[in-house]
């Protein structure tokens, strides 16, 4: 019941940063707003692993690298993806596959469920895409390539979840830490090559504080969805956690509910009941 719980709630928290990380982005360059929301984190984790300790074995280091670098691929494509869009199909096809991902890994080192445990996963799958899909008159078939990144989106954050699952059990909060700051010094490194690049372009007026306050936050939010998954994943099975945490696109909606005032479509609320349905049945199962 425990994984259940804190798989939900990386969720909700990975969903909120993200919403955050959206309103940045309004007025700052997506790369930019990962990077920093990165160092941000990276920072908040550390604080907390004052308290709950970390340690820096091979074995953490080598995951938490893994982790990091796919973190980066997988957001980098993940932006590009819904650059091109539709974002009301590329979205929830990231999330699904995120959550394939590490299902087939559980399943390869030997992790079983009874039948209802299956048919659980299932719905909280379907759930998934029906939370992140918008309808609308204007929504056209993806291009292939954008296919292909909202493809290697959804494994470079499979890979980040089976990675931080297999570190060790005993390093703390080490894996996230070192999964931070891999991947916050990995933007920063393409950010700076990026600005060489475009010197010659016109400087932009700088965004209102807001904005890097919406980045701030979502740099805490992630940072905390990391250290839930990690403590969800040790608790329980990879596969369960990993189908959980694929509903972060509901954290979204539910902020974007409250302050944008949005309107959730009916499809997003049937994959909202699904939700709960599908995680109830897996807490029994």
């Amino acid at each position: 019941m425990l994984t259940i719980i804190l798989g939900f709630a990386t969720s909700l928290v990975y969903g909120f940063a993200d919403f955050f990380g959206a309103i940045g982005s309004r007025k700052i360059k997506p790369v930019t707003v990962t990077m920093v929301s990165g160092f941000v984190g990276l920072i908040f984790v550390c604080l907390v692993g004052l308290s709950m300790g970390a340690s820096f074995s091979s074995g953490v280091w080598f995951w938490g690298t893994i982790a990091g670098l796919s973190s980066a691929v997988g957001l980098s494509a993940l932006y590009a993806a819904l650059a091109i869009g539709p974002i009301s199909i590329l979205s929830p096809l990231s999330a699904v596959v995120s959550a394939i991902v590490p299902m087939l890994v559980g399943f390869f080192i030997g992790e079983r469920f009874s039948a209802l445990g299956f048919v659980a996963l299932g719905v909280i799958l379907l759930a998934v895409f029906l939370v992140g899909f918008v309808p609308g008159d204007d929504v056209h078939l993806p291009t292939p390539r954008a296919l292909i990144l909202s493809i290697v989106a959804g494994t470079g954050i499979g890979v980040v979840l089976i990675a931080i699952d297999q570190a060790p059990g005993d390093s703390g909060l080490g894996p996230v830490i070192i999964v931070r700051a891999v991947a916050a010094l990995s933007l920063a490194l393409f950010l700076v090559l990026s600005l060489v690049r475009k010197s010659t372009d016109t400087p932009k007026p700088a965004p209102a504080k807001r904005f890097w306050l919406a980045v701030a936050l979502a740099g805490i939010f992630d940072g905390s969805a990391n250290i839930l998954f990690l403590l969800a994943s040790r608790e329980g099975s990879l596969t369960v956690v990993a189908v959980l945490t694929a509903l972060y696109p509901l954290g979204t909606i539910i902020l974007a509910r409250i302050f944008l005032k949005e309107r959730l479509a009916k499809s997003q609320m049937a994959g909202i009941l699904l939700a709960l349905g599908g995680s109830a049945l897996l807490a029994i199962a």
